[in-house]
Order: structure tokens, then sequence, then C-alpha cells
């Protein structure tokens, strides 16, 4: 049977806005009507690793698949991905401490603030090799690509698996290695650096795959994507200029939340625009010359939130733990802009006001998104 082109969807990370992704997801099935998954190429990082081996696991049937994916996200609370007692709280930040005080004398702590034990054991119970497998067998799914950071390595690491004609790939701080997947390749792609302890896989250690991905959009073309379609967490709205007045600096808490915007969205929107301009100097070359070069036109298409998460989230701030809300405050995050937040709550309001945001959101856009799997 002759195949079409290759489609791509990309994840990128934020945490709990992941549930954004899900709301897409499931309004995809519905426009698509697709039993057999539109994505033959599934990449993700951080959240959008453990959303993507969702997908990927569950490409022979699109529809079971996003359901599934929506029933676990509604039934989540912020002990399912982290420990929240008191005691896993004051035990780790106190190493932590100790660690700053006392590095000094050979002290060191090889934990984060958070214990992502519960997520550890929610990776292991869903993710299904046999299911990943005979989804590629099938040719259902042509690639699954996690991406973690190398702590050792200083590089962004894709581990892939799929067809056997994908060859790995090497480019300047970033690589491609064909690996049977597991929960703790994900759990890697996932693992905060100080919110999370690194991963060890095989000989080294992992953290969030955002860190070191300066080019999101590169698995999914390396593994043969001829169109992408690219699900984010932040609405596309910049932010307004501050007001003059003696406002004090940032808090701690503060710079952590612009860090996360910084780290698990800034380099998914260049990478878009640096595609949307290859694309555009390619259609200027003569169709005849452009088998001398290796760039190529890529359809894509950016789902976003049309509504800031932030205030979404600050709605819904005091769902979360009450051992999570004085651990913000210390930080001096409570009660700011709902930043840090929107990517910590795990709990079933926030949930599923993002999934049903990213529902409607791309509902909105049947048209284009009807357009975008019809090219090719």
């Amino acid at each position: 049977m002759e195949q079409g082109p290759k489609t791509a969807l990309v994840l990128q990370g934020g945490g709990a806005r992941g549930a954004y992704h899900v709301g897409v997801l499931r309004a995809l099935a519905e426009i698509t009507g697709a039993r057999r998954s539109p994505f033959q190429i599934v990449c993700g990082s951080s959240v959008g690793a453990i959303n993507a081996a969702s997908i990927g696991v569950a490409a022979n049937d699109f529809q079971r698949g996003t359901k599934h994916l929506s029933s676990l996200w509604r039934g989540l609370r912020c002990n399912a991905v982290y420990n929240t007692d008191a005691l896993s709280l004051l035990l780790s930040s106190g190493r932590l401490a100790s660690t700053m005080m006392f590095g000094y004398l050979g002290f060191s702590a090889a934990g984060g603030l958070l214990d992502y034990g519960p997520l550890k054991r929610l990776l292991e119970r869903e993710f299904q090799r046999s299911h990943l497998e005979h989804a590629i067998q099938s040719k259902a799914l042509h690639a699954l690509c996690i991406t973690a950071s190398s702590y050792e390595g200083g590089q962004a690491v894709t581990f892939f698996e799929g067809d056997e004609t994908i060859p790995d790939w090497q480019r300047a701080r970033r690589m491609g290695q064909r690996v049977h997947i597991t929960p703790m390749h994900i759990l890697a792609s996932a693992a905060l650096p100080f919110a999370f302890a690194p991963v060890r896989i095989d000989t080294g250690y992992f953290g969030d795959g955002a860190l070191r991905s300066t080019s999101p959009l590169s698995p999914a073309i390396r593994t043969g994507a001829e169109r992408i379609l690219v699900i984010g967490t932040r609405d596309t709205q910049i932010d307004p200029s501050p007001r003059s007045g003696s406002k004090k600096g940032p808090t701690f808490g503060e710079v952590a939340g612009h860090s996360l915007d910084i780290l698990f969205n800034d380099n998914l929107e260049a990478d878009q625009e640096r595609m949307l301009r290859i694309n555009h100097t390619v259609a200027l070359i003569p169709e005849d010359q452009r088998d001398k070069t290796p760039l190529r036109v890529i359809d894509s298409i950016l789902l976003s939130p049309t509504k800031d998460l932030r205030t979404i989230a600050q709605a819904h701030a005091s769902d979360l733990p009450r051992t999570v809300r004085m651990l913000l405050r210390s930080a001096g995050a409570w009660g700011g802009d709902g930043r840090l937040e929107s990517y910590l709550l795990f709990e079933p309001g926030y949930v599923g006001d993002l999934i049903d945001l990213g529902y409607a959101d791309t509902i909105a856009q049947v048209e284009s998104i009807e357009g975008f799997f019809e090219t090719g």
C-alpha cells in the first residue's frame, strides 16, 4: 500500500501544562476520525515525552489512546507525580540545604527538591513495551523520539525507537541514539533540574529534555517527517511592559517561573520560526535546482493556548497541597502571577480546564487542521 507523507507530532515540555496537549489530541482524534494514528512520528521532551510515549504506544488505536490519556490526566493529583507529604518535602529540602552549606566538606545530595517516586511508578504501570513494538512492526509508528539532556556530555540526546532504516545522528550539542525505550528514558526526559534528581541510564545521568534542546523539531525531521504538528503550552501574547514604580526585585520563585518559561517554550518558538524561514528560502529556489540543497519544505502547524495559563492557574492555586503552598511561599512564588503554579498544579480542576481549553482551541481551527492533513 502506498504511504502518504510522514506526519510528526511534537510535544514540548511544561509540567502540568501538558494537560493542554491532551485536549488538543482529543480534538484531533475527533476531527480526523482516524483509528490508526495520523502521526507516524511522535516526539517529546519533559512532560511532552510522557504524552508522546502514550500516543506512540497507542498508534494502532488513536481513538482509544487519546481517550485513555484524557482519563489518566483527569484523574491525576500532585501526589501521583511527586511526593507531597511534609516529611518527604522536609527531607529533600534539608538535603539540598545541607549540600549548599556543607558541600565543601564533601557532603553531597543526589536528590532534588521533590521526590519523583510516584511518577516513576506511574510510568512503569502505564508504558507498555509490547504495544510499542507492535506499533512499529505494523508500520503504524515510524519512530518514537524521547529527548533528554546528558549531564556528562552536555548535549541533548534523543533516544529513539522505530523503523530499522533510521540512522543515528550527531550534530552540534545534540545526537540521536537508537535504544529500546523504557520508562527510565521517559522519566529522565521529565527530570526537571533542582526539582527532580538526575536519572541514571546505563553509565550516564540525564535530566529534563528541554535543558539542551535548542532545536526541538530536529528529531522529527531527522526521522523523516514531511510535515509537523506542534503543540505548545504557552499563549503567543507578549507580556506587557511593566509599569514604572518601586516594585521590589524578583523573588527566587519568580525567577524559577521565568526560567521554566524559557526552558520549555523559547527554543520551540524559535525553532518553529527558523523552519518557516527555511521553507520560504527553499520556495525561492527553482524546482529544478532544489535537489542541489539538502533543505526541503516541511509543512507545519503550531497549536498553542489562546488564553494565558497563568491566569487559569491562579484560579486553582488553592487546590495545591498545603505542603506545596508552604514551599511556594518560602520561595516567594505564592500570590504572584501564577507562573510557577501553572507548572506544578497536577490537580483535577486545573487539569480539566486545560484539557477543555485545548479541545476548544483545536475545534476552533478545524478547517486549518483538515487542510494540514490533506496536504501532500
